[in-house]
């Protein structure tokens, strides 16, 4: 089964002074199988390390901005994951979408169809959501969601990293290596899904049997 990864791509420079140019161990307290135990510039890599098989079929849509930070971070990103499928022997391929640092409307219906343009059928898709704009987000659960709908895909893991930063006595702020954590976020998209399809006479009778499904 083919597997998408739709990975965003930071804008801003993420090395030079302070920076650990082996990166950093993203720690996940409540689901070890995501948490990879070795150095990576980025958590999405640890991920698919752990995760990915030998001739597992790949796909990763890098998703950035017109800019060259952003194409230099998608060059450490991609050269990342090569090195370490190395020991992996999957087969990895990867796309780039790249769009405007513009949230206009005309801006976001381009990004969605060009992300739903990589759609396959009955794939298995995962989403690194933790870098981009704050509208990028939610065109992404709508790509998962037309992904499930029309393509008969299985929304696999959705995570989002994070890393506290501190600030020198430049002025500069750099990475807190002790706070890098990775959260699967997987259950938001459901929640979501489940709202959608949820039917109820009124909004009391919603939240009750909202809050019955939650407990279970």
């Amino acid at each position: 089964m083919k597997k998408i990864v739709f990975a965003t791509i930071p804008m801003q420079e993420q090395e030079g002074e302070g920076w650990d140019s082996d990166g950093y161990v993203y720690k996940c307290n409540d689901n070890k199988n995501i948490e990879y135990d070795k150095k990576v510039r980025f958590a999405i890599n640890g991920f698919l390390a752990k995760t990915l098989l030998k001739g597992d079929d790949v796909k990763i849509v890098q998703i950035l901005v017109n800019n060259d930070k952003s194409e230099h971070n998608a060059e450490i990103q991609k050269t990342e994951l090569e090195r370490l499928n190395e020991n992996i022997g999957a087969k990895i391929d990867f796309k780039k979408i790249v769009t405007d640092f513009d949230d206009s409307g005309r801006t976001i219906e381009k990004r969605f169809q060009e992300l739903i343009g990589e759609l396959e059928e009955e794939s298995e898709i995962f989403l690194d959501m933790t870098f981009g704009s704050k509208t990028l987000v939610p065109v992404l659960f709508y790509v998962l969601g037309f992904a499930e709908k029309f393509f008969d895909a299985d929304i696999k893991n959705i995570l989002y990293d994070k890393i506290e930063f501190k600030r020198l006595d430049n002025g500069k702020s750099v990475p807190k290596p002790d706070t890098c954590e990775i959260y699967d976020v997987t259950p938001l998209f459901y929640l979501n899904s489940l709202t959608s399809v949820m039917e109820a006479p009124d909004g009391k009778t919603a939240l009750e049997r909202l809050n019955k499904f939650l407990a279970l």
